[in-house]
């Protein structure tokens, strides 16, 4: 059996059928389409794991490790290894197991459910335990979170490539908002009085309690709309129990690279630049405008989001969506970012005059950055679907464009300890 006749898959047209056109469409129409909805709102839960945990660092550090401890120190950089390790290589495992989409979604959303509820459960009993246990417990429940994110953007983006170019947008664009709201609540409250300890733990516990609920949602949505229907009587349909070998469907890693090179290293490469932007955003401080750093940091981070998603729309204009924006072109628009990156360099300095000035560049710098982070993103994920020939292929093309995400994720946080080391010697010398 020659490897085309051994990827091929039939549509399944009646399903297919009832799926909307949504392109050249508003926004508000496209969320007004049930399962567009309910791809952007799985596309939330996707990044409101991660946000929760990473937002929730300080009360880990503060309250559970008592802030000098070498647990309090090594926390936040553990968590973010701990987490990109494991995502990494979950979703090397989930790309050789074409299979169950449908039962990965909901099975990583019951766990995030589990996770946090259990966190709440830490906030209580913290106490009791010695603070290495509180650690690797702690731990143990980001590798769990890391995995039932892996198993649901695996099955999600497997779903969508099916439905079309739109409905991956709708996953990548609902990260995006999921980004943008924490921040711009982070940085509101930098404007507020100190909150008392008990006031903190309701705030924690609340933003716990959020995160189960999203996913419990989403699972909601998910069942309700039947937005698996179009993997109905695939040959992927099977369940992980049932023997890949006894099935004959498999699509090789070799022909999906083939096919999706030039989206799939794009993807890599803006993710492994993108990272480094947190080094510069949490390094950088106001010179002109009148911010503390607790405040100004914030507003960067929040900058950097609302550019990512602005980006996620503009990738959705005609001139990016049309053939002619081919996949090349995307990759070496990728690679064009890196020339952003020396640019950082430039705000590291103490200015001579025009300090507010100098502040504003900056902020429009990471405005930049993020937006175009985002618009490579989206095109990226956006132009996969029409690159491949069949259902069983875009399926496939889910858990395989994941691993780029982890591989990217993974090197950025490597050259991010470059940066790191680079700044750390030019403060040394200004």
């Amino acid at each position: 059996m020659d490897e085309d006749t051994l990827v091929s898959s039939t549509r399944n047209s009646t399903a297919n059928d009832e799926i909307p056109d949504l392109e050249g469409t508003t926004f508000f129409f496209k969320v007004c389409e049930p399962n567009y909805f309910t791809f952007l709102c799985i596309g939330m839960g996707l990044l409101w794991p991660w946000n929760c945990i990473l937002s929730a660092s300080e009360y880990f550090q503060n309250d559970i490790f008592h802030g000098t401890s070498i647990w309090a120190n090594i926390f936040t950089s553990s968590m973010m290894s701990v987490s990109t390790v494991t995502s990494l290589l979950f979703n090397l495992w989930l790309s050789k197991r074409q299979m169950a989409y449908s039962q990965r979604v909901v099975r990583g959303l019951i766990l995030e459910i589990l996770v946090f509820s259990l966190l709440v459960a830490v906030t209580f009993v913290h106490s009791l335990f010695p603070q290495s246990l509180n650690f690797i417990w702690i731990m143990f429940l980001v590798v769990i979170s890391a995995i039932g994110t892996a198993l649901t953007q695996n099955g999600i983006l497997a779903i969508a490539n099916v439905y079309g170019s739109e409905y991956s947008q709708a996953v990548v664009l609902g990260q995006a908002i999921a980004g943008v709201l924490p921040s711009i609540v982070l940085f509101l409250i930098t404007f507020s009085d100190k909150p008392d300890n008990k006031g903190s733990l309701i705030g924690i516990i609340l933003y716990f309690l959020s995160t189960s609920l999203v996913s419990l949602i989403c699972i909601y949505l998910f069942r309700s709309n039947n937005s698996d229907r179009v993997l109905k009587d695939t040959p992927t349909s099977f369940t992980e129990s049932e023997s890949l070998s006894d099935n004959k469907i498999f699509v090789p890693t070799e022909l999906l690279y083939s096919k999706l090179k030039y989206l799939v290293l794009s993807i890599f490469v803006t993710f492994s630049v993108t990272m480094v932007f947190a080094v510069f955003a949490s390094t950088i401080v106001a010179r002109g405008i009148p911010l503390s750093d607790k405040q100004y940091i914030p507003l960067i981070f929040t900058v950097w989001n609302v550019g990512d998603l602005c980006g996620r729309f503009i990738a959705e204009l005609p001139f990016f969506r049309n053939d002619s924006f081919t996949a090349y072109k995307t990759f070496v628009y990728s690679l064009s970012r890196i020339a952003l990156l020396p640019l950082f360099f430039l705000f590291l300095r103490i200015p001579k005059r025009s300090p507010i000035l100098q502040d504003i560049s900056y902020i429009m710098l990471q405005f930049i950055f993020g937006l175009t982070s985002g618009q490579v993103i989206s095109m990226s994920f956006m132009k996969i679907p029409g690159a491949l020939d069949s259902d069983v292929e875009r399926e496939a093309a889910g858990g395989f464009s994941n691993v780029f995400v982890s591989v990217g994720l993974a090197a950025g946080s490597l050259l991010s300890y470059v940066f790191v080391f680079i700044i750390s010697k030019m403060k040394q010398t200004v």
